[in-house]
Formats: structure tokens, C-alpha cells, sequence
């Protein structure tokens, strides 16, 4: 602990936030998951500041792959169009194996995606997905306060006391202050301040292996909307295109230890490493961005404390394979904002309840996605003789398995993800309760996302029970003071089907299925005690 570290007061329940704050909320860190927080707290009428070490938006592209599932997120948020722009799709994956004796080719455009309105990865550089996040909090009336950093955090039950730096003038001294927050969102990093402030561990795990990232032009001939891995017995090698022609990134494991060829990396060591593990003549050349470093992985002992709540990186920190890490974060932040805003009206005792249940849903899911990632990483980098059977003659044959390709595509673009074990629920197949809505094709041609509420919960209805809306103001159907979508099995595309069992879904505003059931007043339980104050079912 250092000196500056609090123990927040352990409670049972949430006290109501005083009166007397500066802000609702305080977001520390304007990466992607700090600016999604702040995006989404306007976006749900409550008042925020986000606050940034770093004296601007950074020029890197880093964490570089939008999956779908973060893609509908965007979509409620009004920046799918801006994020799609910057953009390039994956049309395919290939894998080669067996020293490059075995390819195998996975059309993911080509995908049975289902139930979504983005089915692709989405190859869009980390510094493109905060312009656009930027501008839509601009847009909101927003902005970021540069060169500010968190000091210390005080949580006094019912609101927390933080002191700022801010640093903009390299000669005067730095100007501190003092602000009252009803809550504190720590999107710091892996090395947040705000984790280390509220005294919550995360313990790294050293994963033995030593990544080499890089952005690189080419003047080969490769396809640029195909990405590539190459299983090789010199390390793995991965590009990923880019959406600047002829830019890929290349992520590449290299032997720990490995400090010739780490430190000052130029285009020439690079054609090298992609030469023996790719059998191919790059042609590298402009290098605008490396990184190092020795994998770890981790995830945060808990994810509050008190009124002071992590997401993104300062919970959880994980392998660059697979592109979760700013998936993830975005995530958090898209399911504990809408929490914080339900909870100004709530009971202490519910407002409790919503925000545990953000700490066991998310903690839970990035346990999964960390352990799942590590495991997936240590196979494909081990030297054991296991492993590389395993790489050279297993995988190769598991893979070229049309369902295999089928579950690649939706489980990494992050739309099987479901909260129902974390919250022991049982439900009925897809449509049941810790679900992600389906998002099926209406006849209308739109989907069903398009009628559900952007930032309150909303009923949906099937039509073919026996199941009666009230009129409500005679235009927009009502229950217990939400809105109600009824379908009818016509409005459903061909090959789309509707819930056997459930009549009645409550959707939660993050599109999570809250419960189902036969009738409204069955699930009268999980219906929100600010539901009647709902007052942006057509809002932003």
C-alpha cells in the first residue's frame, strides 16, 4: 500500500449519492474504454469528466481488430458508420501449418454469422476507434481534460474525493484540485493508479513468451484483406492487413531472452523473421510503430470497491492473440454505465445488486477470455514436443472443419458471450435469460435492435402467445411504464425463428436478455424501479 491509498468502507448495500458532488461520474483515462465510459454516461443523462495523463490522443495504432459484437455497441452509441469508414473487414483467415506444408483457408465473410448486423472482424487502427470516440464525445458536449492524472481517491460512502494533477505548462508548476464524484471509473491501464489507489490486486502471471509487434508497409503481392498465421517451427508469426495499402501489423514470437533482435528494430531484421517463418519476400520497409515485451496475464481480484469501479486494461491484461483486449474494455464500459444510471433511482439495496452483478458478470468473463487466450497462446508458442504435435498435425484437421470455422468466427467476434452461468441462470436456448439478444432480420428490412430502447429496457413480445400490451398513449405500447416491441412470426426473415417457450423477454439496455418468461407479470422481479422514469427510449 502506498501512502496515498485508501480502504474504502466494505458495505452490504449502496449508499444514495450525495447531493452535494461535482459530477456523477469520473472517468480516469481516455483510451478506448475511458471514452467509451464517458460516451455512455452522457449518453444516459448523467454528468461526467474524463480525465488523461497524456497530453493528447495518441498516433499508434495498437490494439488494431473490432469485433461484432463491440461493433453493436458502436451501433447504440450512433459511430458504426464512422467506425466501419475507418475500417477494413477480414475476408478471410489462413492458417499454415506443418512448416507452410498445410494451409487451410477460412472464408469468414462466407460464415452462417447469423443473428447480426456486423459479421466480420473489423481491421481499424486503436488511434481511429478513439477519433471517432472522441468526436462523438465532443458531439455529447464532452471533452477530454489532457495532462490531468489521478493523485489520490478518498471513498466517503456516498460519493469520492479525488485529487487531480494537471500538467500542461512544462515551466509553471502543476495545478492541483480537489472534485466530489458520485463514482470513480478506473480505465488507467495495466498500470492504473486507480487499482492502486482502492488497494484491489492483479496478480501477473508470466507467460514465458517475448512478443514482437510491428507496422509495416510491403511489396509483396499478398491479399489485403486476408489475414495470416503462420504456425512455424521458428515461432509464430501472425499479419493482420491494415486498412492503409500494403500496411500490415505483424506480431511475431520471438525466444525470450531474445535481446539481439529486440530494442532497435528496423525494416531488415523484420523481412528476416517473416522470410524464415513465412517463406515469403516482404519487401518491408516504413516501420511506423514497434512494440516489445514479455507476455503476462492477469485479471484484477476484484472489480470494485466501493464506488470506485475498473474496466478495460486496469482489470485485465492478456496476449495480443486474438484482439480482445480493447473488445473487452469497450464492453465493460457499455455494461457498468447503464448500471450507474439505473442505480440514481434505485434502492440502496438494488443499487447494490446492479453493480455486484457488473463485478460477477465482467470479472467472470474476463477470467474466461484471459484463461482462454493463455491457453491458446502457451499451444501455439510452446517448444514441448506435445504442443508442436499437436500444431503440425491435430490442428490442421480441427480446423478445416466447416463448424469449427462456423464457431471461430461468431465466439471470437464475441457473440456467443453469455452471462447466464455467471449468474446461474437456466433460460430457454438463445432467447433465454444472460443471453445477448438475437438480433434476427425483419421482413422490413431492418433487424430487431432497430426497435428495442438505445439506453432503457424495453419489453419484446411474440405475438403468436396469448399475451395483451397496455395501450399507453396509444402509439407506443406499454408494461409497468416500459416500452413494448411486439413480432409477429411474419416479421422474421426466412430462416429466423422466435423463442418456443418464452412469450416475453426484458431486454436490458446493453441488449442482454434480463429475463423471460409466459407473461409480463411473472418477470414483474426483474422489471427496474426507475422503469416508469425511463425518459430516453428515443433518445441518443
Amino acid at each position: 500500500m502506498t501512502a496515498n491509498s485508501i480502504h474504502p468502507r466494505e458495505k452490504s448495500t449502496t449508499e444514495r449519492v450525495d447531493d452535494a458532488t461535482d459530477v456523477d461520474v469520473l472517468v480516469v483515462g481516455a483510451g478506448p474504454t475511458g471514452l467509451t465510459a464517458a460516451v455512455e454516461a452522457l449518453r444516459h443523462g448523467l454528468t461526467v469528466r474524463i480525465v488523461e495523463r497524456k497530453p493528447q490522443r495518441g498516433v499508434f495504432s495498437k490494439a488494431l481488430v473490432v469485433h461484432a459484437r463491440t461493433m453493436e455497441v458502436f451501433a447504440v452509441m450512433g459511430i458504426d458508420g464512422d467506425i466501419r469508414k475507418a475500417g477494413t473487414p477480414f475476408a478471410a483467415l489462413n492458417l499454415h501449418f506443418n512448416n507452410r506444408k498445410k494451409r487451410v483457408h477460412v472464408d469468414l465473410l462466407a460464415q452462417p454469422w447469423g443473428d447480426t448486423a456486423f459479421p466480420f472482424w473489423l481491421s481499424v487502427p486503436q488511434h481511429d476507434t478513439e477519433r471517432v470516440l472522441e468526436n462523438r464525445l465532443n458531439d455529447l458536449g464532452g471533452q477530454v481534460e489532457w495532462s490531468t492524472g489521478l493523485h489520490q481517491l478518498t471513498d466517503h460512502g456516498s460519493y469520492v474525493e479525488a485529487t487531480l494533477v494537471t500538467d500542461t505548462d512544462p515551466v509553471a508548476n502543476s495545478k492541483t484540485s480537489v472534485i466530489r464524484a458520485g463514482w470513480v471509473i478506473g480505465c488507467d491501464g495495466g498500470r492504473s493508479t486507480v487499482r492502486e489507489q482502492a488497494g484491489i490486486a492483479l496478480k501477473r502471471t508470466g507467460a514465458g513468451a517475448t512478443f514482437l509487434l510491428a507496422d509495416v508497409k510491403t511489396t509483396s503481392d499478398l491479399i489485403e484483406d486476408e489475414g495470416h498465421m503462420f504456425l512455424a517451427p521458428e515461432g509464430l508469426l501472425i499479419l493482420v492487413p491494415m486498412p492503409e495499402p500494403r500496411r500490415w501489423r505483424m506480431i511475431a514470437h520471438v525466444p525470450s531472452g531474445a535481446e539481439n533482435l529486440l530494442g532497435s528494430v528496423d525494416a531488415a531484421q523484420l523481412d528476416a523473421l517473416i522470410s524464415d517463418r513465412a517463406g515469403i519476400t516482404f519487401g518491408a520497409h516504413d516501420v511506423t510503430w514497434t512494440s516489445q515485451f514479455d507476455l503476462s496475464h492477469g485479471v484484477a481480484d476484484r472489480f470494485r470497491s466501493g464506488r470506485v469501479v475498473l474496466a478495460g486494461d486496469a482489470a485485465h491484461i492478456h496476449s495480443p492473440v486474438g484482439g480482445q483486449g480493447l473488445n473487452t474494455g469497450v464492453q465493460d464500459a457499455h455494461n457498468v454505465m447503464w448500471r450507474i444510471a439505473e442505480s440514481r433511482a434505485a434502492t440502496p439495496e438494488r443499487a447494490e445488486e446492479l453493480l455486484a452483478e457488473y463485478e460477477s458478470e465482467r470479472q467472470g468473463t474476463a477470467g474466461a477470455m484471459v484463461g482462454g487466450v493463455a491457453r491458446m497462446t502457451a499451444l501455439m508458442t510452446s517448444p514441448r514436443f506435445i504442443a508442436r504435435r499437436i500444431r503440425s498435425l491435430v490442428a490442421p484437421i480441427v480446423v478445416s472443419r466447416p463448424f469449427v470455422q462456423a464457431k471461430l468466427a461468431r465466439g471470437v467476434g464475441m457473440l456467443n458471450l453469455s452471462y447466464s452461468q455467471r449468474r446461474h441462470i437456466r433460460g430457454s436456448g438463445k432467447w433465454g435469460a444472460g443471453n445477448r439478444l438475437p438480433n434476427p432480420s425483419l421482413r422490413d428490412g431492418g433487424r430487431l435492435y432497430d426497435r428495442v430502447s438505445k439506453t432503457g429496457y424495453s419489453w419484446v413480445v411474440f405475438s403468436n402467445h396469448a399475451v395483451t400490451a397496455d395501450a399507453g398513449d396509444g402509439s407506443t405500447p406499454r408494461w409497468m411504464g416500459l416500452p413494448v416491441v411486439v413480432l409477429d412470426e411474419s416479421d422474421l426473415q426466412h430462416g429466423e425463428t422466435s423463442p418456443r417457450s418464452a412469450a416475453v423477454v426484458l431486454v436490458r439496455p446493453d441488449r442482454y436478455i434480463a429475463a423471460a418468461g409466459a407473461d409480463p407479470d411473472s418477470l414483474g422481479y426483474a422489471v427496474p424501479s426507475r422503469g416508469r422514469l425511463l425518459r430516453a427510449e428515443h433518445g441518443n
